[in-house]
């Protein structure tokens, strides 16, 4: 994890992917910790948004405007994972609030 709201520097991304990084996020880790730390659960979901180079004369930069852009496109992706995943652990929840409360029965 690096702070944000910033992008990793070319040597950062290179310490990282020596470290066995794959992929770098700026801001669940913080979250992440403050929530805990105040008893809530927690799912940490990231969206990669841009790729970083490792490579001081490679000329293409990433910008803010690609990465608004792409994650423009992937809203509607990420979307329908949400609902798909809220709506499938709202049924686990079911099944298991129905299993305790028969259990409790006998």
């Amino acid at each position: 994890m690096v702070s944000g709201p910033n992008f990793e520097t070319i040597a950062e991304a290179r310490m990282l992917h020596i470290l066995g990084s794959d992929s770098v996020g700026m801001s669940t880790v913080p979250e992440v910790t403050v929530a805990k730390h105040c008893g809530l659960r927690v799912l940490g979901l990231s969206l990669i948004t841009n790729k970083v180079s490792l490579d001081y004369s490679r000329e293409e930069k990433v910008n803010h405007e690609e990465v608004l852009q792409i994650s423009k496109m992937r809203a509607e992706m990420l979307q329908n994972v949400l609902v798909t995943f809220i709506a499938r652990s709202h049924q686990v929840d079911t099944i298991n609030n129905s299993n305790c409360i028969n259990s409790n029965a006998m």
